[in-house]
């Protein structure tokens, strides 16, 4: 009978029911019916929930519901539940889709194949008020033997689950030994929900990202976590799985590049030592799981490849300057040959030789960047990132190659132009106002505004230089904004204003600031943390990011952790 309990295939004799009354036989079934539900263990599979309300938002929640379920039912005995990658297995088997409705034809077909003997099936009904049914259906019997309902508001969906949960394992004739998930708002499983569903549709990134902030949104919810951990695991092996094939092609290309450095033809060469210092840059960012235009903090524990892969970058792109200097005056345009271009396109999905506009004074001015403020070369086809925190070493080697930049700068910068002065000024002063020192960053700025009153950044630097001095009408704005405690003010850019400004003391007042409209508004406490903890987080200041999620602890708000 398809796996159905042993108890349901053993029928009352004959004789049994022949002389029993009315009474007596329907207590005999009832007895019957419990003993079938309880002498074996029970195989149940959970479908997605049906969404049959009005409301499109709680689509999504068709697998967090059922993913709930599964987790709560769970442990109550003699319940056994159909795992849920085994479930998702069978559909593809059957080639069936995760369908808004699955018809008892497919229900029974998907039973069968799971070996389950019952299928649990639920369905969303109504808005105000939510309605949550649930059908128990026997699979040897091809039919619902068993249902229930629930009904509450919608914001209380996870109690109406528990709820559901409870009428389940009593109608199961199971014994109750409580619920797994945890507790979490509608908001919270809604974004559980979408993490799942990304998941589901392979896209990690994407996933880790949502239920990260479900994790954030909801401490207490078990099934999130587990969720998240899962998540993080499969982006592990899968890096591992690319990481191993890039390592491969990384050491075939650099075998290459390296064959042709000093060797003519010049444009060869040069196109070869760009390469190889790019190559780097790669292996360093996929070390780092570096995002675009984005800065990573490498704690100590971690920094023994970073270090190794920082040196090499360093150290040809310190070899390109000596090169540039030599072939001064020369029309070169470095490129690779056809093979190691191909390679590096297969490879990569870029040329690794791009370095645009190379001189030893821009390179110079890169590799002063890289070395104090960690960002990488934005003139190469690597996305640009940034790694931090930098090293006393690092800081007084990047002053060295600024002070190499402005000397070599009349030989680069042609007559009439300050592309290049601009760049210098301005790296150099944002790796003051990254090291707190910002009426020096302001020194920069202003010495370049005073020899190029006519430059086209003129405009730029007037504003940063404002900004930073808490001169211009953007920051008065803001400052009346918190005063009043006028929500137009609750965006990323307060808090990055104030970083650049007033640094780590700044974020820290600003949090003070919004905790006092807090006391008015919900939505300034939350930003009171969110807010500073997000500008330290994209700027890599860990350190001040664990001193401010510390103070938040204090206030009874959990942030994750800097990693």
């Amino acid at each position: 009978m398809d796996g159905a309990p042993k108890a349901l295939r053993a029928p009352p004799t004959r004789s049994a029911f022949a002389f029993a009354g009315p009474l007596l036989r329907m207590a005999m079934l009832t007895a019957l019916l419990s003993l079938s539900l309880s002498a074996a263990p029970l195989q149940v599979a959970v479908l997605p929930f049906e969404n049959a309300t009005s409301d499109p938002e709680l689509e999504v929640l068709r697998r967090g519901l059922a993913d709930l379920l599964v987790t709560d039912l769970i442990g109550n005995e003699p319940i056994v539940v159909v795992e849920r990658g085994r479930f998702d297995e069978v559909l593809k088997e059957l080639k069936l889709q995760q369908t808004k409705y699955f018809d008892p034809e497919k229900t029974v077909r998907i039973g069968k194949v799971l070996g389950a003997t019952h299928v649990i099936a639920c369905t969303l009904v109504g808005v105000k008020p939510l309605h949550v049914t649930a059908r128990v259906i026997d699979v040897s019997k091809r039919q619902a033997v068993l249902s229930t309902q629930v009904t509450g508001k919608p914001d209380d969906i996870f109690e109406l689950e528990q709820q559901l949960v409870r009428q389940l394992v009593e109608l199961l004739r199971a014994k109750f030994s409580g619920t797994t998930s945890g507790h979490a708002s509608l908001e919270t499983v809604l974004t559980y929900a979408q993490g799942a569903d990304l998941a589901d549709r392979g896209l990690l990134e994407e996933a880790k990202s949502k239920l990260a902030e479900a994790v954030r949104s909801g401490p207490d919810f078990t099934l999130a976590k587990e969720k998240y951990g899962e998540v993080l695991k499969a982006l592990r092996e899968a890096q591992k799985k690319r990481g191993t094939a890039l390592d491969e092609r990384s050491v075939t290309l650099r075998a290459h590049l390296t064959s042709q450095l000093g060797k003519a033809p010049l444009e060869r060469a040069l196109a070869a030592r760009m390469g190889l210092a790019n190559l780097a840059l790669l292996e360093l960012s996929r070390r780092i799981g570096a995002k675009k235009d984005a800065a990573r903090y490498v704690p100590p524990e971690a920094r023994a490849d970073v270090e190794r892969l920082e040196a090499s970058f360093v150290e040809h792109a310190t070899a390109l300057v000596s090169e540039l200097r030599a072939a001064r005056g020369k029309h070169l345009d470095p490129a690779l040959s056809d093979e190691d271009a191909a390679l590096s396109e297969q490879s990569f999905g870029l040329d690794v030789s791009k370095w645009d506009f190379a001189s030893p004074t821009s390179v110079a001015i890169d590799l002063g960047a890289f070395l104090g403020s960690g960002w990488t070369p934005y003139r190469s086809d690597v996305p640009q990132f940034a790694v931090r925190p930098r090293s006393v070493a690092q800081v007084e080697a990047a002053k060295k190659w600024f002070e190499l930049a402005a000397k070599e700068l009349p030989l680069d910068e042609p007559k009439g132009e300050t592309g290049l002065s601009s760049r210098l000024a301005n790296e150099h002063a944002e790796l003051l106002v990254l090291l707190g020192r910002r009426e020096e960053a302001v020194a920069q700025w202003q010495g370049f505004l005073d020899a190029h009153p006519t430059a086209e950044d003129f405009p730029v630097f007037s504003k940063k230089l404002e900004a930073v001095m808490l001169l211009d009408d953007d920051a008065e704005r803001e400052e009346r904004q918190v005063k009043g405690c006028d929500a137009a003010v609750l965006e990323p850019a307060l808090a990055t204003r104030t970083w650049r400004a007033k640094g780590r003391a700044g974020l820290v007042g600003l949090s003070e600031a919004l905790l006092k409209c807090g006391k008015k508004d919900a939505r300034f406490a939350s930003a009171a943390w969110t807010l500073p903890g997000a500008e330290l987080r994209r700027v890599a200041d860990c350190e001040g990011y664990e001193l401010h999620r510390a103070r938040a602890l204090k206030a009874g708000v959990t942030l994750e952790s800097c990693q």
